[in-house]
């Protein structure tokens, strides 16, 4: 069963300096009717003031702007909404994995990607939403980063729960796995990704050791998927993923040192 959007609109602010990006947004915003706008900003300051008051469920922001930038405008905000990036740089990307963004746009946006990004912030919420529907049904809570609910591990396989039912899936499917705040988003070899409300430091203890290596805060891969290794990130499936400078010489050992073919005296 796929997950539904919400059925009340998303409220989304969109932040950004320049006159005719902003209008572009904002009108790209305006044609997804799952999308209700309800601020549009050129002043970071004036953006948090809204942010501070009112319900948002998605921020769409900029990251260069003057006076505070939108990395900072976020960090600032006590219970930050989801946030999709924009930038004309992609320098800022590992950042924006810090700050669990949903997705990280570079510009010149078209309307298609733009789509997409806002796609997997719907996915996102209605994730939560059912969940806490069916929490609320069965009187249970939503899984704390100490106590999440738990995968069944078994042979070549696992289950894990999503929306209102369990899936189950191969070890040998599993491209890699993203925290997104208190969820996961769990990338298989055909393109399909599963959303579950569990935090990567549960799939990471409950998942076997020899198959998943951690290569950032918010990333644990499936190391036999691993095609390419660089200081800033690894190749899988034809996607990049970051390697932070934390796990570096664990994956570089694991994934590439057991098995490099060296120059003999």
């Amino acid at each position: 069963m796929p997950l539904r959007y919400p059925e009340a609109p998303l409220r989304c602010v969109v932040l950004e300096d320049d006159l005719l990006v902003r209008e572009l947004v904002g009108s790209f915003v305006e044609q997804i009717p799952s999308l209700q706008l309800t601020g549009l900003y050129e002043d970071a300051m004036l953006a948090f003031e809204h942010l501070a008051q009112q319900p948002t469920e998605l921020l769409i922001s900029d990251i260069e702007m003057p006076r505070l930038n939108g990395l900072e405008l976020v960090r600032s905000l006590r219970q930050p909404p989801l946030v999709i990036f924009m930038t004309s740089h992609r320098q800022y990307a590992a950042q924006t994995y810090e700050l669990d963004a949903v997705d990280y746009l570079v510009k010149p946006l078209t309307f298609e990607r733009f789509l997409r990004a806002v796609d997997k912030a719907q996915l996102m919420v209605s994730a939560r939403r059912q969940w806490q529907q069916g929490a609320a049904g069965s009187g249970t809570t939503a899984p704390s980063d100490s106590e999440a609910q738990p995968l069944e591990v078994a042979e070549d396989y696992f289950f894990i729960r999503t929306e209102f039912q369990f899936v189950k899936l191969r070890y040998a499917d599993v491209v890699y796995v993203e925290a997104m705040r208190d969820f996961t988003k769990i990338h298989l070899l055909d393109g399909t990704v599963h959303i579950t409300l569990v935090n990567l430091k549960n799939i990471e203890e409950q998942l076997p050791k020899n198959l998943f290596v951690r290569t950032h805060r918010s990333f644990l891969v499936n190391a036999s998927k691993i095609e390419v290794v660089t200081n800033q990130d690894v190749k899988v499936n034809k996607m990049s993923v970051p390697l932070g400078l934390t796990f570096r010489d664990v994956v570089t050992e694991r994934v590439v040192q057991q098995r490099l073919i060296t120059r003999k005296p």
